[in-house]
C-alpha cells in the first residue's frame, strides 16, 4: 500500500496588525497581540462624553456609546476577507468599526463614510496609534478631510496585569473632545 502524500498545512493569513507592524509585532506582549487578533474579549470601561448640543447632536450622529462609569464591555474581532471588523458593545450599546491595510503600510479605520488613518507604533509594552489624517469615502471614491474639519483621535493599547488597557479620546477642531473611553479587556476563549 502506497501512502497518501502529506498535505501541508495551510496557515490562516496573519493579523492585518502582525501585517503592518513586521517585526516589530514580535515585540508586542503575548496578550496585546493575542487582542490584536481574531477572537472575542471582555471587560470594564468608563466612557465620557462632551457636554453641549452640538456634541450631543456629533455623539448621535457617529452612533457614539453614551456616557457611562464601569461599562461592562465586550469586543469581537472577526475578519471577512481583507476586511477586519471590530465590534465593541459598551452595554447595550454597539460600536463597530471596519479596519484594512491603507497605502503606505497605514492602517485605516473605517466608522460609516469617515476613514481615519494611523501609523502603529509599538513602545514599551503597548501599542500606539499615530493618526496621520481622515478621508469620507463613497464606494471607490475617497477625498482627504482639511484639518480642520477632520475627526482626531488618539489611541493606545498596553499590557496590564488586569488585561489589554485601552486609552481612547475622539474629538474635532471645531467641537473639542466629543467622547474618550478607558478601561481594560481580557481575552475570552472561543465557543
Amino acid at each position: 500500500m502506497i501512502a497518501a502524500p502529506a498535505v501541508p498545512e495551510v496557515l490562516p493569513p496573519p493579523s492585518l496588525y502582525a501585517q503592518l507592524l513586521g517585526p516589530d509585532w514580535q515585540r508586542l506582549p503575548p496578550r496585546v497581540r493575542q487582542l490584536h487578533s481574531e477572537g472575542l474579549a471582555h471587560g470594564r470601561f468608563h466612557v465620557r462624553r462632551a457636554p453641549g448640543l452640538l456634541a450631543a447632536l456629533m455623539g448621535w450622529l457617529l452612533r457614539l456609546p453614551p456616557a457611562g462609569e464601569d461599562v461592562p464591555t465586550r469586543l469581537v474581532v472577526r475578519r471577512e476577507g481583507a476586511t477586519w471588523f471590530w465590534e465593541r458593545a459598551f452595554g447595550g450599546h454597539a460600536l463597530v468599526t471596519s479596519q484594512h491595510v491603507w497605502p503606505g503600510e497605514l492602517l485605516a479605520e473605517r466608522l460609516g463614510a469617515v476613514a481615519c488613518v494611523f501609523r502603529l507604533r509599538v513602545e514599551g509594552q503597548g501599542l500606539h496609534y499615530e493618526q496621520v489624517g481622515a478621508w469620507v469615502c463613497l464606494g471607490g471614491w475617497s477625498l482627504r478631510l482639511p484639518r480642520l474639519l477632520a475627526p482626531r483621535i488618539e489611541a493606545e493599547a498596553l499590557d496590564a496585569p488586569e488585561g489589554m488597557r485601552v486609552h481612547v479620546r475622539i474629538g474635532a477642531p471645531l467641537l473639542g473632545r466629543l467622547l474618550s473611553y478607558e478601561g481594560w479587556v481580557c481575552p475570552e476563549e472561543n465557543p
